[in-house]
């Protein structure tokens, strides 16, 4: 009989992490990581676990899928992907993913549950304060490690989801866009090249996405990559949350990344040394064909992923607290700096 996929932390008893990890617990204590709830609704949780007989990883963290049925219904795709990619990783794996010990989804409901390894020892960013180049270059390596794991491998259609443009109905969504923004952060301003922008997308983003997605060369995209996204671990960053995972051209998460996590100064002066980079490592792990010319075209090209989730993230998800309306408007700032720094164009899209 499977498991019940759990609701809150009360739903984890000992019984029931015994279940899941197939070994008896005598005992476990529940502490949720952070004060807020995430963009996308779910819970973020650290057992503190007591064993019946032999060693074991001393805590673990859980992820909760949200509580409210409507979002986690919205969501069943994104935990679907999640549970997917750490089902396919085996145990153990050397890339810079967390272990998992157990994740299951329930079609029925979109509810999700994971358990991963933890790292209560490891150093985050916050999202506001944004990446130092050093941080930057590291997580662009494990980046780049795990995209030479899946380049162009077989199991890549097995791995994808859906497109993000299609699953999310990008159109509707930049259709109140503006409205929303507002409504949330009532001093900003959206300039008219990036409104035609969106415009662009919403009558041609599925060809826009198809070139991104399926024109080769292809790899296993993170596709939210950002530093709120990571952990930097003693043994180096440790990449997490896969809920947004696909295929598709490795610069489309180098650019989410770099336009996501590194404030604009800080980007302009490292970004053409953090392409090498990744090209470079790239070629250490023995993938040839894709030029670094190629890397740059889609690297400028990678700003549509941004949008769209940016876009996404601003209509559909929660943001409802100060520090959320924080992160969504630093996230903007560094978006409009990119676009305006690329001169980014509907035309930049043409294919």
């Amino acid at each position: 009989m499977p498991l019940p996929i759990p609701e809150s932390a009360d739903a984890i008893t000992p019984e029931w992490l015994g279940a899941a990890l197939g070994r008896p617990i005598v005992a476990c204590s529940v502490q949720q990581i952070g004060q807020n709830e995430s963009f996308t609704g779910g819970s973020l949780l650290r057992l503190s676990v007591t064993y019946e007989t032999g060693a074991g990883p001393a805590s673990l963290v859980v992820k909760l899928s949200p509580k409210r049925p409507a979002l986690r219904a919205s969501l069943a795709s994104a935990n679907r992907r999640e549970v997917r990619f750490y089902n396919s990783l085996p145990a153990p794996h050397s890339l810079p993913v967390p272990q998992c010990y157990y994740a299951d989804f329930d079609a029925a409901s979109g509810a999700s549950v994971t358990v991963v390894e933890d790292f209560p020892t490891a150093r985050s960013v916050p999202f506001t304060k944004g990446c130092s180049v050093s941080d930057a270059g590291a997580v662009v390596l494990a980046m780049a490690k795990t995209h030479g794991r899946f380049w162009e491998a077989s199991d890549l259609d097995h791995l994808d989801g859906p497109s993000l443009f299609a699953e999310f109905d990008f159109p509707s969504a930049w259709a109140v866009y503006a409205e929303s923004l507002a409504a949330i952060l009532p001093d900003a301003t959206l300039p008219d090249h990036f409104r035609a922008l969106g415009d662009m997308l919403a009558q041609n983003g599925a060809e826009v996405f198809d070139h991104l997605q399926n024109r080769g060369p292809r790899t296993c995209l993170h596709r939210d990559l950002q530093v709120d996204n990571v952990l930097f671990a003693a043994n180096g960053p440790v990449l997490l949350d896969w809920q947004f995972m696909g295929r598709g051209k490795g610069a489309y998460d180098l650019g989410y990344f770099l336009i996501s996590s590194l404030a604009p100064d800080v980007r302009r002066a490292a970004q053409d040394r953090l392409i090498a980079d990744y090209c470079a490592a790239l070629r250490a792990q023995g993938v040839t064909e894709y030029p670094l010319a190629e890397c740059r075209r889609d690297y400028g090209m990678s700003v549509a992923g941004k949008i769209l989730l940016s876009v996404i993230a601003t209509v559909r998800f929660d943001n409802s607290t100060a520090h959320k309306r924080a992160w969504r408007r630093v996230d903007l700032q560094r978006l409009l700096a990119f676009c305006e720094d690329f001169k980014i164009t509907p035309d930049s899209f043409s294919l």
